[in-house]
């Protein structure tokens, strides 16, 4: 069922993605040459909690961290580990959520560590342009597969391919709600956005084919063909005058 949130609840929302937004920033400032990505996750639930929120997916569908970190060619869900270390010219996703008096939000990102190539930095642009492109159609009125079909367009744009068999999601009062919000779609197709929804929108996208695999963790979800992947996530508010993003800057 599709939510509408109320005004108690876009307050307390709008504080939970201050949360998230600044937690993602300290993580990222700590994604480094040598670092562990179980270290990324302590970092998280430390941030987290000292501002009075909670790790989202810490315990959710059996989940044992707060973050997840998806290397090279894992798109999403790459669980923290003691014994893996950042490498230069790793691309890194980071995706957080956070749970703030019984209300959620999800931001995700991908950066580079150390030199990039024109590949990565083409992935990366495109991948984050696509987001910015679907959060541009965020409107009431406007149907799901609107947003779908821009982010789709962007990444063919960049000859990328989007991941469809993950998607975005509604959010506020669960981890996942519905609409499910793919990475490419058709217009005219899909519910119809409302005034008060809130949306987790987040294009995946990869330098190779779309098509993906879940590695024996039960969680990393790879690209089939090796290829690198890129992925970044905001939460939305959709509002008159468009979507009002509650979780920082792109």
């Amino acid at each position: 069922m599709i939510t509408l949130k109320t005004k108690k609840d876009l307050k307390i929302l709008s504080r939970a993605g201050e949360i998230n937004a600044f937690a993602l920033k300290q993580i990222a400032k700590n994604v480094k040459i040598g670092v562990t990505t179980l270290e990324l996750d302590h970092i998280a639930q430390r941030t987290i909690r000292a501002r009075g929120g909670e790790p989202s997916f810490l315990g959710y569908r059996g989940y044992q961290f707060a973050l997840c970190v998806s290397i090279n060619t894992e798109v999403v869900h790459g669980i923290p580990s003691a014994s893996r270390m950042i490498k230069s010219g790793d691309v890194v996703g980071l995706d957080l959520g956070i749970k703030y008096l019984n209300r959620y939000t999800d931001a995700a990102l991908t950066i580079v560590v150390g030199k990039k190539t024109k590949e990565i930095e083409h992935l990366i642009a495109g991948t984050r342009e696509a987001l910015k492109g679907a959060l541009a159609k965020v409107r009431p009125g406007v149907r799901v597969g609107e947003i779908e079909f821009e982010t789709g367009r962007i990444l063919a744009k960049y000859g990328l391919s989007p991941v469809l068999a993950l998607c975005g999601h509604g959010v506020g009062y669960a981890v996942h709600e519905e609409p499910s919000i793919k990475s490419d779609g058709r217009k005219n197709s899909g519910p119809v956005l409302d005034e008060g929804m809130v949306l987790a929108i987040e294009p995946m996208a990869t330098l190779g084919g779309g098509s993906v695999k879940t590695a024996s963790d039960g969680w990393t979800v790879l690209t089939s063909d090796n290829s690198l992947a890129a992925h970044f996530e905001h939460t939305v508010v959709v509002t008159r005058s468009g979507a009002r993003v509650l979780t920082g800057r792109i």
